[in-house]
């Protein structure tokens, strides 16, 4: 009995270097049932049934024994199959379970040689494994990683982080669909729809909600840099984003007003790392609305004092690259003090802390202080724009300069050039009006 298929051709997978895979269409497979001469019982022998791929065969039990007499040598089949009827349905049952096993991961895109295929029909391994696969994304999201969290002129930490948090969804992404991983040759849109539908719906266990969009995005975004590099290795012909195009969204942008951050300000909290949080949100709405990944990062060789003030001063943000040269306006001046005797030898001014945690506790805060607004570190940055500068009369242009935004090259902005005394002027008014007693942490030293 010989298999035969639809006409298809069957892919396996081959490693001809360490990060190469090759992807090519091979001999059509072939199962025979062949009668075992070499073992034979009390005048009878066992039916085994023989799978060849790419010229590499296995055999497989069928605990089916008959006499010589009985089995057909030439074609490969029972003589009389009305005397043998189970016999011959169990026999074209496993062909045919063999077949479907093929087709199966033919259709997935998955390796197929003669031993998985085995493996499989034996139930030892799920018809899904990626055994056999060169790379899996998740193996490969490992190897990713490693390269990035040794890079660290070109990457910081926090994005370290957010590919190993995309790496965690991969995971749960991958528990939802019963599967362990996926081969890396085998993502395309399909595959990469079905996982950003899953980012949208999945209920975080700690947030107790699905994501929005823009975070959506940004995990999005971490696996298509990671299959540009497979690409780039040559792991995969091509990186399926290039046919998947991800929605923007506007992000809503929210702000304290004065009074909210007097609230938090002057809540009393019972817990260190509450406090903490509190720190690095009021010190970046006071120190141009850093973001959390440049705060983060920031070191005591950033800060310098001049005329009386404190400035920080960043060559290049971690997001956009633009330099960044901005007051520390009274509240962040306190703060500053505040650690002075825990900053690290490292130099840097404030406590380490992941962004993930300090969101998580942004919103812990925000219930605590009564804030009804979507807390994370995010609302810092649009509080410096709106409430300290918008709201107090600043040109745009100074606002600008000192959130570190870039400034579009018009005839406007060519002759709106910051000057010194101009920003001493604006710099002069905001540390009055914010040098106030319900704007001042009520603790300065630890």
């Amino acid at each position: 009995m010989a298999l035969s298929n639809t006409g298809n051709s069957y892919i396996s997978v081959e490693t001809s270097t360490p990060y190469m895979v090759i992807v090519r269409k091979e001999l059509r497979p072939t199962f025979r049932f062949i009668l075992d001469k070499f073992k034979e019982k009390n005048g009878q022998f066992p039916i085994v049934g023989r799978l060849i791929i790419e010229r590499r065969k296995v055999e497989l039990s069928t605990n089916i024994m008959v006499k010589k007499t009985e089995w057909d040598l030439i074609n490969g089949q029972l003589k009389n199959k009305l005397k043998n009827h189970e016999a011959h349905k169990k026999l074209i049952k496993m062909e045919s379970e063999i077949l479907q096993i093929i087709e199966h991961r033919e259709a997935k895109g998955l390796p197929i040689t003669s031993k998985i295929i085995k493996k499989i029909y034996q139930k030892k391994i799920d018809k899904d494994s990626a055994e056999g696969a060169t790379y899996t994304i998740l193996q490969y999201f490992d190897t990713y990683i490693s390269i990035i969290e040794k890079s660290t002129a070109d990457y910081t930490e926090e994005t370290v982080q957010h590919h190993r948090t995309t790496k965690s969804h991969l995971i749960e992404f991958h528990k939802s669909i019963n599967l362990t991983d996926s081969p890396i040759h085998i993502i395309d849109t399909a595959f990469l729809q079905k996982f950003y539908d899953f980012l949208r719906t999945w209920q975080n266990p700690k947030l107790k909600r699905a994501m929005n969009g823009n975070s959506a995005n940004k995990y999005m975004s971490k696996l298509r840099s990671v299959l540009h590099k497979a690409k780039a290795e040559k792991l995969i012909s091509a990186n399926p984003f290039e046919d998947f195009k991800l929605k923007r969204y506007k992000p809503k942008s929210l702000n304290l007003i004065d009074q909210e951050i007097i609230q938090i300000i002057d809540k009393n909290l019972q817990n260190e790392s509450l406090d903490r949080v509190r720190d690095y949100l009021i010190m970046s709405i006071f120190m141009g609305g850093m973001r959390f990944s440049d705060l983060s990062q920031l070191k005591l060789k950033n800060i310098f004092e001049e005329d009386g003030h404190y400035f920080v001063y960043l060559d290049g943000q971690e997001k956009t690259e633009n330099s960044v040269h901005t007051p520390l306006l009274p509240p962040a001046v306190y703060i500053l003090k505040k650690y002075a005797k825990e900053q690290t030898e490292e130099g840097y001014i404030l406590p380490r802390l992941s962004h993930s945690k300090l969101n998580l506790y942004l919103k812990t805060l925000g219930d605590i202080c009564g804030i009804n607004k979507s807390m994370t570190h995010k609302i810092a940055r649009h509080s410096f724009a709106t409430t300290i500068c918008g709201r107090n009369g600043m040109p745009r242009h100074i606002t600008s300069a000192w959130i570190g935004h870039v400034q579009e090259d018009t005839p406007t902005n060519t002759y709106a050039q910051l000057t010194k005394e101009e920003s001493f002027k604006y710099l002069k008014m905001l540390w009055e009006l914010y040098s106030k007693e319900q704007f001042l942490p009520k603790v300065i030293n630890r």
